[in-house]
Order: C-alpha cells, then structure tokens, then sequence
C-alpha cells in the first residue's frame, strides 16, 4: 500500500496568525504594551510585507524597515541587503525575546492570545480529513511547538504531538525541503503533497520528485503569486488521499 503524507505549515496556511505576530514584534521593538490597540495603517504595512519573512529571526531585520518606515518603497531591497549582513549574536537576542514576550502573553492573557490568531477554512478542512488520515498529517513549522498544541487544542485538534515539527527541530536544517526529504527517507514516504504560504520553502523541496507543492494564496504571498485558493487545494488534496 502506498504511504504517502501531508506536509502543512501552520502560519498563514491553517491560521491566519498576523495579528499575534504583529503584537509581539510591535511590544519587543517599540515596548508597546501587547493589549494595546493595532495602529491599522502600521498594521495594514506590517502585513502587506509579511511575505518576506519565512524564519523568526528574519524579524529582527523586517521589524525596523516597518516600524521606523520613512520610504515603502525601499522595504523590499532594503529588506534584501539586511540579510546579507547578519548579525548572529542580535538574531539569537531577538528570538528570545520574541518567545518570551509570547510566552508571557500566552500566560497571562490566554483569552485575548486566542482571539487573536483566525483558523481558516482550510483548517477545519483538515480537521475534519484528519479523521481518515491520521498517520498521514504532519506539521512543518517555523513557530514553536507548545504554541502550535495551545492553538490545536484550542480548537479541539488533537493531532498526534510527534508529528508536528517546529522551529525546535527545523532550525537545524537548512530548509524544510531538507527536513522533509529526510523525514520520508526515514519513515519509507513513497509521496507527499506540501501546502505552504511562502514560495521559498516550496522551492526548498522542488528537486524532490516525489513532493507536490501547493503555494497557499489565502495566507501571505506576494502580489499577483500563482498557486491555490482554498477550495482548490481542499479538492486537490481530497483527490491525492481519498479518490485515488
């Protein structure tokens, strides 16, 4: 019988998480308390960029271009140089900062944190697939796993904790594409479909003949990006594990 998987990437794919991430990054660069009210046009620019950034760390070098912004315009090449300067030592600072400052809001202002990242349609789709395909679902995330299980069992989805990868286990691969490869190596996957909202990690896995990408249009991709509306992906995925 043929063991194929389902590769998903949580943020913007199965939630829509900006809000959360917004909050947090404003409170570690500005001090801004996270209950205070969104700046919608910070906000609306925060978001409209967010396509950039497939790592946590990379925030350390997105979050100036957005807050401090004097020029739109100049974001994305600016964006592009930060990264080729990194500074090791601040990114490591920055992502424990981050993580407390989630840590803390998660802690002491659960019913706020929960209202503050959206599941999509697509995830009570998989929800609901789940039932038929247990073995098959696994998480491939940039985020760290205890929010991942707070946020699914907040929503009563009881996937099986050892098959979601978070950031604890990606960081010391160089791409989800490689994490993957490994992964089906290991556990005899003989194909996989990989659904993920940022174009660079799909291009991760691209030399792998037997991984499908499905770029996640709903989440956050760059203008006028190819790839999936919701109900595509739901039909194409019904069609890879129920019709064939």
């Amino acid at each position: 019988m043929e063991n194929k998987a389902l590769f998903l990437d949580f943020d913007g794919v199965l939630f829509n998480t900006i809000k959360e991430v917004y909050l947090v990054n404003r409170a570690q660069y500005k001090g801004i308390d996270v209950l205070a009210p969104i700046d919608e046009n910070e906000y609306r620019l925060y978001s409209k960029y967010k396509f950039l950034v497939y790592n946590i760390w990379m925030f350390a070098y997105y979050n100036p271009l957005i807050f401090d912004c004097e020029n739109e315009n100049e974001i994305i090449n600016r964006f592009k140089t930060s990264l080729e300067a990194r500074n090791r030592n601040q990114e490591e600072k920055f992502y424990a900062d981050f993580l407390s400052i989630r840590y803390d809001l998660i802690k002491k202002h659960y019913d706020f944190w929960k209202n503050l990242e959206e599941p999509y349609e697509f995830f009570f789709f998989i929800k609901e697939l789940y039932k038929n395909i247990p073995d098959n679902v696994i998480v491939v995330s940039k985020k760290n796993k205890s929010s991942i299980i707070e946020r699914f069992e907040s929503y009563e989805f009881n996937l099986d904790k050892d098959k979601i990868f978070a950031d604890e286990i990606l960081s010391g691969y160089s791409s989800k594409g490689e994490f993957i490869e490994e992964y089906m190596k290991k556990n005899n996957i003989s194909s996989a479909v990989f659904v993920d909202d940022n174009l660079n990690n799909l291009l991760s896995a691209k030399d792998n003949p037997k991984v499908e990408g499905i770029l996640a249009l709903w989440g956050n991709t760059p203008p006028n990006s190819k790839g999936y509306t919701q109900k595509e992906a739901q039909e194409k995925i019904k069609d890879y594990f129920i019709s064939r």
